[in-house]
């Protein structure tokens, strides 16, 4: 069940979304291109929590964290002994599931004692969906990251809270996380300005489960009204079969940036179908056989969006065997199917999905397939390869299907070869494979039905094959490699040295080394953006080694306030931020998910 079961904890609040935008077209790094400087120019990449703190959870099923409890209100926080964690895009060809490295998550006492802590594992956001209507830029945009929280360490005050007692108590190897963000404030100017709204929730990871997301019962996209769109959702059974619980934390659409329901969402009905072909957007007659489970009301929202409800003993034959659904209810007594599970109540999804790859190197992802949230065996996925931004055919390749096991997983083994540079000024290509459970007519692959849009893939930077310069040309080398992230990344030139100056980066040999030599799981690793091949990053490791100390230049360092950077820079962000790559998506899935249902 992942974080859905219990024990467990919600939490909300605000979360800092510095990313770099001056990175985001790649005709910017070709000949002659002129990098756009998109609505942050000068971010730092830093992702960390803004006043965040416990909103609720149940320390047992049907035992909610009660008003009073000495849980709520305590802060969740980062670290405060490392940099921020950073927020990264895999490619500017590729920003439909940026990633957060390097973060630690930890609940604080009043004092400012650790009662709990665990290390964020990277995982990159699905689901992405313009939750605000409209809204142009990322505030309009909603997504949701899974994943599980290791190395745990549990403090001694822990005790004190009966909901952070219990999470100790089952001494888990891991726990499961789940974070929506939304409603990011891209309009410089203003005191909140990159920083959005966040809920999240931490509960048990049973071995077994995926790592990115919830393998549970998933209900589809779906649609409130014509231009108004639901999210998709999960729901889990109890063990005992006893208690339904839900995610709707990044289902409803919502009326501002601060995540108020959208009065049209106020009451979402969760009930059985009457039977697999009623689809979504169907209205079914007030007395329809429609075994319903329960009311949702958001407004408030439930904390995280998470529902537990209690389950009649009766509903259990039903749910075992026909669709889970959303509704609304019509004055007229009729009902909305607004969101729906998926066909034959078959998910299947790829975990460890988003991939790094040097030349010719092998890589694998699993899949997982749940059939009314339990482990599907059998199943037959198809599989095709895809190229983006780039013209060629794919070097990515997967087997053109692969079948589940017992446990309902399957691997895929990817075969790769060097792309040869097909984008100028951008190292290797973007690729990706797209998979699905059916087939069309003409052998494409089948979305319809599945939970999934064009944007589940397994995706790839494959990176070019890099020979080791000589050492004649060593230098001349690494300002090749480095000049790129001069232009495209004006706050390092601000903060620490011009990295096109190799001169200027002298004096910093150290802390280049220290920062390049860290792992790629470290905040502070270098370069942020994680796309700087294993063999080019081993020529500038090479040419800093060859530098002679000087353990001065840390005294040289410049300070230049944030608002004297964008001089750093020729071209000036939009006063209104316009569309980007993620918000075109968004609206792409939206778009694709009404004109299925009109074609239902």
């Amino acid at each position: 069940m992942s974080y859905l079961d219990s024990p467990r904890i919600t939490f909300g609040g605000r979360f800092l979304c510095d990313v770099p935008t001056m990175n985001n077209a790649a005709a910017g790094f070709g000949p002659g291109g002129t990098p756009q400087a998109g609505w942050n120019p000068v971010g730092s990449g830093a992702f960390d929590f803004l006043a965040c703190t416990v909103t609720g959870g149940e320390a047992a099923p049907g035992e909610p964290v009660a008003a009073g409890d000495p849980a709520l209100g305590l802060a969740v926080v980062s670290t405060a002994d490392r940099s921020s964690a950073k927020l990264v895009d895999l490619d500017p060809d590729w920003q439909f599931s940026s990633e957060v490295w390097g973060l630690t998550v930890r609940v604080i006492g009043p004092g400012g004692e650790t009662l709990f802590a665990g290390r964020f594992r990277t995982a990159g956001f699905r689901d992405l969906w313009p939750r605000l209507g409209s809204t142009p830029g990322l505030g309009g945009q909603g997504a949701s990251f899974t994943s599980v929280l290791e190395d745990l360490e549990f403090g001694p005050g822990c005790g004190g809270y009966p909901v952070l007692a219990a999470l100790s108590a089952t001494r888990p190897a891991r726990l499961s996380i789940g974070l929506n963000v939304f409603g990011v404030l891209s309009q410089s100017g203003r005191s909140t300005f990159a920083t959005g709204s966040l809920t999240g929730c931490i509960g048990p990871w049973h071995a077994g489960e995926p790592l990115s997301f919830v393998a549970g019962r998933r209900l589809e996209m779906g649609q409130l009204a014509p231009g108004a769109s639901v999210g998709p959702s999960v729901a889990a059974l109890s063990q005992d079969g006893a208690r339904l619980t839900l995610d709707l934390g990044n289902m409803f659409p919502i009326a501002d940036p601060a995540g108020t329901a959208d009065p049209r969402a106020a009451s979402i009905g969760v009930g059985v179908l009457p039977g697999e072909q009623v689809r979504a957007g169907a209205i079914l007659p007030a007395d329809a056989a429609f075994p319903q489970i329960g009311t949702v009301s958001l407004v408030p929202p439930p904390p995280s969006g998470i529902v537990s409800v209690t389950l009649d003993p009766g509903i259990a034959p039903a749910l075992a065997s026909r669709p889970l659904a959303l509704f609304t209810t019509r004055a007229d007594g009729r009902r909305l199917v607004i969101s729906r599970e998926t066909a034959d109540g078959l998910y299947v999804r790829a975990d460890d999905f988003i991939h790094r790859i040097e030349a010719g190197e092998p890589a694998t992802a699993t899949l997982h397939a749940r059939r009314r949230g339990e482990p599907a065996d059998g199943v037959v996925v198809h599989l095709a390869a895809g190229r983006r931004g780039a013209p060629g055919a794919p070097v990515l390749t997967p087997p053109a299907q692969v079948k589940t096991g017992l446990d309902g997983t399957a691997v895929v083994s990817l075969t790769t070869a060097d792309p040869r540079s097909p984008r100028p000024g951008l190292d290797g290509v973007i690729e990706f494979v797209g998979y699905s459970p059916r087939l069309k007519a003409d052998g494409s692959l089948d979305l319809a039905g599945t939970g999934l849009t064009q944007l589940d893939v397994i995706v790839a930077h494959l990176r070019d094959g890099y020979p080791p310069p000589s050492d004649a040309d060593l230098e001349a080398a690494v300002q090749r490699l480095l000049k790129p992230y001069a232009t495209h990344y004006p706050i390092m030139t601000a903060q620490l040295a011009d990295l096109g100056d190799l001169d200027a980066l002298r004096p910093w040999r150290a802390a280049l080394l220290l920062a390049m030599s860290r792992d790629i799981e470290d905040p502070n690793y270098m370069p942020v953006t994680r796309d700087l091949s294993a063999p080019k990053r081993a020529t500038i490791l090479r040419w800093l080694n060859g530098l002679p100390a000087e353990p001065a230049g840390m005294s040289r360092r410049p300070v230049v306030p944030r608002r004297a950077v964008h001089d750093l820079i020729a071209v000036r962000p939009e006063p209104e931020a316009g569309p980007d790559a993620k918000t075109e998506a968004a609206h792409e899935v939206a778009e694709q998910v009404a004109e299925e249902l009109d074609r239902r």
